[in-house]
């Protein structure tokens, strides 16, 4: 079998083979000595992913698909996602997922078993289910970062038009950039320390830009 590690990041600024060392301990956990990667940065809210493409079009039926989270592979909205899974069946491709345990027993099966998972319908339905919650959980992530984030702006804008606060982003294009980049990864999901390390920036510039869009006031950081 070919256990196909899949990586990705959703912006340039993230380091997409961040789980490569993580992935290989896994598999070699499980008993899988060789990895296959394919890396890329791109949304996992887009269906079309050139490294995702070219990973299912050189699979073999009986194949693993070996991400770190399902949030890996998807945060799409469920037509695509289905879209997506019927890729992934035609492929003949099983899904093995770090952080979902339910989904492991693929890494110990022969490839005739992972062809045909009707030996076991039971625990194959368990997976299947395990597997969509998480993709919901993923999707329902992204919803509400973009939705706080939308809030966040749209409260800020509402304050500076009022005269409440000054205008966001004023002074230096460069502390603007900066801004609008600290923005775009918080609302991806990034915590403190990773905006932090990705920009090479200090604690103190992520909050000030996150308070300046609205998306905090005096809460701690994370």
């Amino acid at each position: 079998m070919t256990v196909r590690a899949y990586l990705r990041a959703s912006t340039a600024d993230q380091d997409a083979s961040r789980a490569r060392e993580s992935l290989t301990t896994f598999a070699a956990d499980h008993g899988v000595k060789r990895l296959t990667f394919y890396t890329e940065n791109a949304s996992g809210a887009k269906l079309e992913r050139a490294e995702l493409d070219r990973l299912i079009d050189e699979s073999e039926p009986g194949d693993v698909l070996l991400v770190e989270g399902i949030d890996r592979l998807s945060r799409l909205t469920q037509d695509d996602w289905e879209t997506l899974k019927r890729r992934l069946r035609d492929a003949g491709l099983l899904i093995v997922a770090k952080f979902v345990p339910m989904t492991w027993d693929a890494l110990k099966a022969t490839q005739a078993q992972r062809t045909d998972w009707t030996h076991d319908a039971i625990k194959s339905a368990l997976r299947d289910l395990m597997i969509e919650l998480a993709a919901a959980k993923a999707r329902e992530d992204y919803e509400v970062r973009r939705e706080r984030a939308a809030q966040g702006i749209a409260k800020r804008r509402e304050l500076e038009e009022s005269g409440a606060v000054p205008k966001a982003y004023a002074g230096r294009k460069a502390d603007a950039d900066m801004h609008r980049r600290i923005v775009d990864l918080r609302t991806r999901g990034m915590s403190y320390s990773e905006i932090v390390d990705t920009l090479r920036t200090t604690r103190p510039t992520v909050a000030r830009a996150l308070r300046a869009a609205g998306m905090i006031s005096s809460e701690k950081e994370e």
